[in-house]
């Protein structure tokens, strides 16, 4: 067995090692990040909770920005902006183009997430923010809010749909759709009994854009979340990878390098005995 071959395995074993740290570090890294902020998800879910509770006890108005009906359905796609995050990307970006196609009057992307805005510019962006935060906050909600109704009203639409990355559990990631728009009667608990100050429009419009809002925090929080998850998830399995092809590589040498040392030893014994 010639020493080139033991030396190709030796560079394959080095390099797999290097590998194995970066994936290492990236998955400490995720950890580390989800620890920082796993603690701020129930206050977020019952920002949304309580929101969506002041909406249903509101007045409902008809004909409003928040409750007209009408063709163009406007699809607000939250995807990561970095990658190494297994499958959850590209699981977000097929089910963007399935809704789309499944869509009659679909008008336009709104896209979030440098993955989604590279993977669907071609697919009828209307307008796309990429690295507009490392971990979401409300002000990002806000900005999010400004965005979407200024191409509803530019673009006369009134549905709209929001795709994003449901946190099922550690393990678990997927797509997940959710109609945000128009708000729905039937969706209200309305009480007529109630007087309102200082009218039911201005009642309405602030509960119905505190709705918006918190639905839109929460959507972008939680897919925050999921890439995390997915991301700790991929590089535990890159790293445990590396760590079973070494282990093979290894035997590989050392197997290698017993052959190589007993074909030397017989040669040896062999040149001794033509003497």
């Amino acid at each position: 067995m010639s020493r080139g071959n033991l030396r190709s395995i030796r560079k394959r074993i080095d390099s797999t090692e290097s590998t194995m740290q970066i994936t290492k570090a990236m998955q400490m890294v995720a950890t580390a990040r989800l620890n920082k902020i796993q603690k701020q998800w129930k206050g977020i879910k019952d920002f949304s909770y309580y929101a969506e509770t002041i909406l249903k006890k509101s007045p409902f108005i008809e004909d409003n920005f928040y409750t007209q009906e009408g063709e163009g359905t406007l699809i607000l796609a939250i995807t990561p902006d970095m990658g190494l995050a297994g499958s959850f990307p590209s699981d977000l970006i097929k089910e963007a183009l399935a809704l789309k196609q499944n869509t009659e009057d679909f008008k336009g992307f709104l896209i979030i997430g440098a993955k989604g805005y590279y993977s669907l510019r071609n697919e009828g962006v209307l307008l796309s923010r990429t690295n507009l935060y490392d971990i979401p906050k409300v002000d990002h909600a806000e900005f999010l809010a400004e965005d979407l109704f200024y191409i509803m009203r530019q673009k006369n639409i009134t549905k709209v749909k929001v795709l994003y990355g449901k946190l099922k559990n550690a393990l678990v990631q997927l797509p997940s759709t959710f109609d945000l728009l128009p708000i729905k009667r039937e969706h209200l608990e309305i009480d007529e009994r109630y007087e309102y100050e200082s009218s039911k429009e201005e009642v309405f419009e602030s509960a119905a854009y505190l709705y918006v809002l918190s639905k839109l925090y929460q959507f972008i929080f939680e897919t925050k979340l999921s890439e995390l998850h997915a991301r700790q998830n991929a590089m535990r399995n890159a790293t445990d990878n590396a760590s079973d092809l070494i282990e093979e590589l290894t035997l590989e040498y050392n197997k290698q390098r017993q052959t190589a040392i007993t074909q030397e030893l017989i040669e040896i014994i062999n040149g001794a005995k033509m003497q």
